[in-house]
C-alpha cells in the first residue's frame, strides 16, 4: 500500500460550547448528563468580502463539491499517492475567524509564515496538496476547495498565501474530504489539524474520527490547538484521541511553528510505543447530589493529567460528567452530579500514546433533602441552570452571591423556585469567587439552607475582522465571547468608553458572524464585545479599526437642464443601501427636504428628474451610513425655465370637441388641461389630455359657456407647474 499523510490547517475563532465533542464544563450528548447541563453553539463567519485568487495552470486545482456527508468521487479531483515520497494533504482554514490578532498579528499571517517554516524545515512536505475552505462564500458550510493537488509545481506557500478570510468553518468536513480523497480504507493516512477554534457547521469532529479510525486502515489525527483556551482545547483534542494522534497546544507564532515541526516529525517516525504508568485515586465513598467533593491521587502529574467522574463501565476520555486537573493541586475538588446512582471516579494520564485510564474506583451519588445542582464554574455573565431539591415554600428562591456573602437581600441575581425544576441565572460580569445559595421563606424570616461555590471565570473574547477598510457598506466581524442576551459589538471613536452613544453597533444573539453599518467618517475607531450582565455592561474586548475615506463624485451629463428634465448622473461611491443622489437650492445643507432625488444602486450613471422651478441649484452625492446621511460630493447645476406653445381656436361651441397642437419639454407625465378662467389649481381640470399621446391633443368643451383657459402643466419631481397658457371661449 502506499503511505499516504494529510495535513488539515484550520483556524475557526469561536468559543463555541459543542458538548457532542470532548470534555469541557459541559459534557457530550452521548454521555449522561448532569442535572445542569447546558450548551450554547453559535457559528463563525468571515471579516471582509473576498479578493478574487487566481492560481497558476501548473497548480494542479481542481474545484470538488463537497457535502456534510461525505463526497463520493472526490477521488476524481485528487492525484492518488503514488509509492515513494511522502505525500501530504494540507486542509487549510481561511474562515473569517483568521483576521483576528495573535501579538498584534492576524492569524492569517501567522499561519503563512508558519507553512513557510514547516515546508523550509520539511522539504517533503512542500510536495503537499492544498484544500481550502471557507476563502469563496460567507455563510456557506459546503465552500471547500482543491486548490493544488499532491506534487503540483506552483510552491505550496504561494498558493497559501492567496487565501482571505471570508467563510464558515466545516472542520469535520473538510477533514472527512480529505480522508475520502486519500482513500483511506486503502492506504495509511496522517491528518494534522491546526485549530484556533472548533466546528462551525453543526457537525460532530469527534463523531468523525471515530468513524475514520474505524474505516481506514491505518488513520491518525495529530491536533494543534492554535490560540485556543483549554476549554476549547479539550473539545478538539478528542479528534486526535479517538485515532491514536497527538494534542499540542500553540499560543503565538513561534509556538505554531515548533508545533508543525513537532507533529512533522512524528508523522515521520510513526506512532509511539505505549508507555505505561500506575496511579492511585482516593475519594469519599458517597456524596449527596450536587455537592462539592475533593478526591486525593497520586500518580504521574503530567499536564493535562486530570481525574473525572463517569457512569460505570464508559470508557471514552472525552463527555465526563465531573473532572478536575491535577496541575489544581492535590486534592481535587469535583462536583456531583444530579443524578442518584453509582459512577466511577478514574485516574485519565495525558500518556504519549494519548490520553489512557490507569486508575479507578467506585463512588455513589444519594438523593438530598435541600441540595443544588449547578455546573461548578461559569464564563462571566452566562446563564447559570440551576436544579434544586428543597422545600419549596411559596416566597423560596435560589439566588446567587459573592462568597462569604450572609445577608438575605442584595444578591446578584435570583429566581424563585415556584419557576420550575431548573432555574436561570445571570452570572456577573466580574470573575472570582460566588455561591448559589437555597434560600426558605417562613413566618420568621429567611434562611438560607444550602450554600454550593460557583467559580465565576473570564471568558475568552475576539473579534476577528478586516482592521483597515473603507467607508461605506458594512464591517463583517467574526466574533468569541458569552453570546448572552443583550450582548453587542460597537463602533465608537478611539479611546471611547461609555456603554452608550456608539456610532454603529449590533446585538450579537445567536447569529456568528455580525455586520455593523460604519460610521461616514474616516479616521480611527475602536470595535468592542460589550458585556451584559447582572452588573450591567461592560467592555470585554477592544480591537481598533482604521476607516479610510474614498473618493466620491457626482457629475452630471451637462451643467444646466430645463426644469422638469430627466438626465443622467455618473457617480462615485460606495452605493450603500440608503444612499441617493439628489437636487437641493444651492448651498443647502439638510438631508431631508430635497426638490429631487434617486437611489444609488447598481445603475452607474443614473437618471434623475430636474425640479419644476428655475435657478441655481447643487446636484449631491448623500451617504447613508449608521451615523446618518451625509452629503459627500456636491456639484453644480443650473434649471432653465420651460418653453411651451399652445395653438388653438379662439372660441368653440359648448359641448363639442376641439383639437390641441403644443410644443414643449413633453415630460413623462406632462399634459394640456382645461380650466374655468383664473383657476390656478394643478388638480380639478375640467378636461386634459397627455403630451405623450401626440403632437395634438383633443380635449372636449364644457356644457356652460364662458371664459376658459388651457394650459400646459408640466410635470416635475417636486410637482406640477403651469409653464403657459392660452385663453379660449366656449359659446
Amino acid at each position: 500500500m502506499a503511505y499516504s499523510n494529510i495535513i488539515l490547517a484550520s483556524c475557526a475563532a469561536a468559543a463555541l460550547m459543542l458538548t457532542g465533542c470532548s470534555k469541557d464544563k459541559a459534557p457530550d450528548t452521548d454521555a449522561p448528563q448532569t442535572l445542569a447541563s447546558d450548551a450554547n453553539a453559535t457559528d463563525s463567519e468571515p471579516a471582509i468580502a473576498a479578493e478574487q485568487t487566481s492560481l497558476e495552470s501548473d497548480s494542479g486545482a481542481e474545484p470538488i463539491a463537497v457535502s456534510l456527508e461525505a463526497p463520493a468521487k472526490l477521488e476524481d479531483a485528487v492525484v492518488e499517492t503514488p509509492k515513494g515520497p511522502m505525500k501530504v494533504m494540507v486542509v487549510m482554514d481561511s474562515s473569517g475567524s483568521m483576521w483576528g490578532q495573535i501579538d498584534g498579528k492576524s492569524k492569517r499571517d501567522i499561519a503563512r509564515e508558519a507553512v513557510r517554516t514547516m515546508v523550509a524545515s520539511n522539504p517533503d512536505i512542500g510536495s503537499a496538496g492544498l484544500i481550502a475552505y471557507g476563502h469563496r462564500r460567507k455563510g456557506d458550510c459546503k465552500d471547500i476547495e482543491l486548490l493544488r493537488s499532491p506534487g503540483a509545481t506552483t510552491p505550496l506557500p504561494d498558493v497559501v498565501d492567496k487565501l482571505v478570510p471570508m467563510g464558515k468553518t466545516p472542520l469535520t468536513a473538510a477533514v472527512e474530504t480529505a480522508a475520502n480523497a486519500m482513500k483511506i480504507e486503502e492506504t495509511r493516512a496522517t491528518v494534522i489539524l491546526v485549530t484556533d477554534g472548533i466546528e462551525t457547521c453543526d457537525a460532530d469532529p469527534c463523531a468523525a474520527g471515530a468513524s475514520l479510525e474505524a474505516r481506514g486502515l491505518d488513520f491518525t489525527a495529530h491536533v494543534i490547538g492554535f490560540g485556543l483556551s483549554a476549554a476549547e482545547g479539550r473539545q478538539v483534542a478528542c479528534l486526535a484521541e479517538q485515532t491514536g494522534g497527538k494534542y499540542i497546544e500553540a499560543s503565538n507564532a513561534g509556538e505554531l511553528a515548533d508545533a508543525l515541526s513537532t507533529v512533522a516529525e512524528a508523522v515521520e517516525s510513526g506512532p509511539p510505543e505505549a508507555a505505561t504508568a500506575t496511579a492511585t485515586i482516593t475519594g469519599p465513598e458517597s456524596v449527596e447530589i450536587g455537592s462539592m467533593f475533593e478526591v486525593t491521587w497520586d500518580g504521574p502529574g503530567a499536564d493535562e493529567d486530570y481525574i473525572d467522574l463517569v457512569p460505570p463501565g464508559y470508557t471514552k476520555t472525552h463527555g465526563e460528567l465531573s473532572y478536575g486537573y491535577t496541575e489544581d493541586g492535590n486534592p481535587v475538588s469535583m462536583r456531583a452530579p444530579g443524578t442518584p446512582g453509582d459512577y466511577e471516579l478514574r485516574y485519565v494520564w495525558n500518556a504519549p500514546q494519548g490520553r489512557t485510564v490507569i486508575a479507578n474506583t467506585t463512588i455513589k451519588v444519594v438523593d438530598a433533602a435541600v441540595a443544588i445542582v449547578a455546573e461548578p464554574s461559569i464564563g462571566i455573565g452566562q446563564n447559570v441552570l440551576v436544579k434544586w431539591r428543597g422545600p419549596n415554600n411559596d416566597g423560596d428562591y435560589v439566588d446567587l452571591v459573592p462568597e462569604g456573602y450572609t445577608l438575605t437581600s442584595g444578591e446578584k441575581a435570583y429566581a424563585y423556585t415556584k419557576d420550575g425544576e431548573t432555574l436561570t441565572l445571570r452570572a456577573p460580569g466580574t470573575p472570582g469567587a460566588y455561591a448559589l445559595r437555597y434560600v426558605a421563606k417562613a413566618s420568621d424570616g429567611r434562611t438560607v439552607l444550602k450554600t454550593v461555590p460557583l467559580e465565576v471565570t473570564d471568558t475568552r473574547v475576539e473579534l476577528a475582522f478586516n482592521p483597515a477598510v473603507a467607508i461605506g457598506k458594512a464591517l463583517v466581524v467574526d466574533w468569541t465571547g458569552p453570546g448572552t442576551k443583550g450582548d453587542y459589538v460597537d463602533i465608537v471613536p478611539r479611546g471611547y468608553k461609555q456603554t452608550s452613544g456608539e456610532k454603529a453597533y449590533t446585538y450579537v444573539t445567536d447569529v456568528n458572524p455580525i455586520e455593523l453599518k460604519l460610521p461616514g467618517e474616516a479616521g480611527e475607531y475602536d470595535v468592542r464585545y460589550v458585556l451584559q450582565s447582572a452588573d450591567g455592561r461592560t467592555v470585554l474586548k477592544t480591537v481598533p479599526l482604521t476607516l479610510k475615506d474614498i473618493p466620491f463624485d457626482v457629475t452630471p451629463s451637462k451643467a444646466s437642464v430645463t426644469v422638469g428634465e430627466t438626465f443622467s448622473v455618473a457617480w462615485a461611491g460606495p452605493a450603500n443601501q440608503g444612499d441617493y443622489v439628489d437636487i437641493v437650492p444651492r448651498g443647502y445643507k439638510e438631508t431631508s427636504g430635497e426638490k429631487s432625488y434617486t437611489y444609488v444602486q447598481a445603475e452607474n450613471p443614473l437618471s434623475i428628474q430636474a425640479p419644476g422651478e428655475a435657478g441655481e441649484y447643487d446636484l449631491r452625492y448623500v451617504l447613508q451610513s449608521s451615523t446618518g446621511r451625509s452629503a459627500k460630493a456636491v456639484a453644480p447645476l443650473t434649471l432653465t425655465a420651460a418653453k411651451a406653445t399652445l395653438d388653438i381656436p379662439a372660441s368653440v361651441q359648448k359641448g363639442t370637441s376641439f383639437d390641441v397642437s403644443w410644443t414643449g419639454p413633453a415630460n413623462q407625465g406632462d399634459y394640456v388641461d382645461l380650466v374655468p378662467e383664473g383657476y390656478t389649481n394643478t388638480s380639478g381640470e375640467l378636461t386634459y389630455g397627455y403630451t405623450s399621446e401626440g403632437p395634438t391633443i383633443t380635449l372636449e368643451a364644457p356644457d356652460k359657456a364662458g371664459a376658459y383657459t388651457v394650459r400646459y402643466v408640466l410635470q416635475a419631481r417636486n410637482g406640477r407647474t403651469v409653464i403657459t397658457t392660452k385663453s379660449i371661449s366656449v359659446k
